[in-house]
């Protein structure tokens, strides 16, 4: 996972370095949030993973791993969500609280699971 977030950072600095979101539109402003996504999926499992290890550790690892990639996923798609509604300029207080309720509620489905 530690290598995998290396890569999706590098992807997304190269993004960053190499493309003009002016100049390739919807397709430079898409690899920019999909790389970021990635990379901010694998470093909040890895922070995620090691503080439930670090906590918790008679648990078995492949349910703390699971539970690190899920959380990490609704994290980034809540950061990614608010950056393109800012971007988008629709960004609102109660469009954010919205989304990130939503995103809770979700999660709170899944752990009652």
């Amino acid at each position: 996972m530690v290598v995998a977030t290396f890569f999706a950072a590098t992807a997304w600095f190269l993004v960053i370095y190499y493309i003009d979101p002016v100049e390739a539109g919807g397709m430079g402003l898409g690899l920019f949030f999909a790389t970021l996504f990635f990379t901010l999926v694998g470093i909040f499992t890895v922070i995620g993973f090691s503080l439930r290890k670090y906590f918790l550790n008679n648990e078995l690892l492949f349910t703390l791993i699971g539970l690190s990639f899920r959380q990490a996923v609704w994290i980034s798609l809540i950061i990614v969500g608010l950056l393109i509604m800012q971007g988008a300029r629709i960004l609102n207080w109660w469009d954010a609280a919205l989304l990130i309720v939503s995103v809770s509620l979700l999660e709170a489905y899944f752990l009652t699971e």
